[in-house]
């Protein structure tokens, strides 16, 4: 994931730097271990031994060993800042880590939610950096695409959505002078649609395994069938998973795409499950906090994705 700077996102401050990790199709223990931490830990400075999270992370199939890694590895990338009281090593979310983590969050509690008709305009940039300043130009695109954007060629980007003020400030940020941004309608373009941008067919396939996975989850769930382990583990996954969708999908707007979007359905699966599963996952963590870490009783908290639950 693109390191995030003050400069790259609200409320940062200067000079300092995050680098969280991509999220890839499929896991791997350090996303799991953000998630994990993010979904219970994100608006808390309380440390958080490292037992505990190695407890918790064995019931995500996590070994200790893999977990100890993990944790190193994101200490180092600035995500977790580390701490040792005797022999005990704690963590907790970096100050800036917990501001991206609120920011990433408001993406996934949108994402696939809209309700807004699309007004029928795109925000198109067109961009030029220098083959010397190449990470530079690597660092701009995560973030364009992070953003919603797709290439339609190698150095003009699009996106239906209003981008084009922001976009301003992030080509300010990243050293990006070489540059226009406009917005436009279809009705007003010659030639190329913008839509091509995309392949509706690969936005769709990310979200058979999701719904191949999580729909008879939500079926066992409505039926009662599932254990407090099992709930902090599927809720877990499920987050995971959908945390890598806003990279591949712009979400783009239903009057662009097919009837019967699968999105829809993987939403609605989603929604459900990580709401509600939330008291019971709780309570799972809240078992081995008695056990790990007894003082942190009270610190463990679920945001939920459906705004008034």
């Amino acid at each position: 994931m693109t390191p995030v700077t003050a400069s790259s996102a609200p409320g940062l401050v200067p000079g300092a730097a995050v680098d969280f990790p991509r999220p890839l199709k499929g896991s791997s223990t350090q996303h799991l271990l953000i998630t994990m931490l993010g979904d219970f830990w994100q608006n808390t400075d309380d440390w958080i031994p490292a037992k505990l999270i190695t407890a918790l992370a064995a019931s995500l199939g996590v070994s200790p060993s893999a977990c100890a890694t993990g944790l190193s590895r994101l200490a180092s990338r600035g995500v977790l800042e580390q701490s040792s009281a005797g022999r005990t090593s704690r963590y907790r979310f970096t100050k800036l880590a917990r501001v991206r983590l609120r920011i990433g969050f408001e993406q996934v509690r949108s994402f696939g939610g809209q309700t807004s008709p699309w007004d029928g305009s795109w925000t198109v940039i067109a961009f030029s950096v220098p083959e010397t300043s190449r990470e530079i130009r690597d660092l701009f695109r995560s973030r364009l695409r992070w953003r919603g954007f797709a290439p339609l060629y190698g150095a003009l980007w699009v996106s239906p959505r209003d981008h084009a003020e922001e976009l301003e400030e992030n080509c300010a940020s990243f050293g990006v002078e070489d540059y226009v941004i406009f917005r436009t309608s279809d009705q007003s373009l010659r030639g190329k649609s913008l839509i091509a941008a995309w392949s509706p067919e690969e936005l769709s396939e990310q979200y058979e395994p999701f719904i191949e996975t999580y729909g008879p989850w939500l079926e066992k769930a409505d039926a009662g069938l599932v254990t407090a382990a099992d709930a902090f583990r599927i809720r877990t996954m499920a987050m995971d998973a959908w945390r890598a969708f806003p990279w591949n999908d712009p979400d783009l707007p239903a009057e662009l795409l097919p009837e019967k979007w699968p999105l829809a359905e993987a939403r609605k699966i989603f929604v459900r499950l990580y709401d509600g599963l939330a008291a019971s996952a709780l309570g799972h963590v809240g078992a081995i906090v008695e056990d790990a870490a007894p003082s942190l009783r009270a610190t463990a908290s679920c945001l939920p994705i459906e705004a008034g639950r």
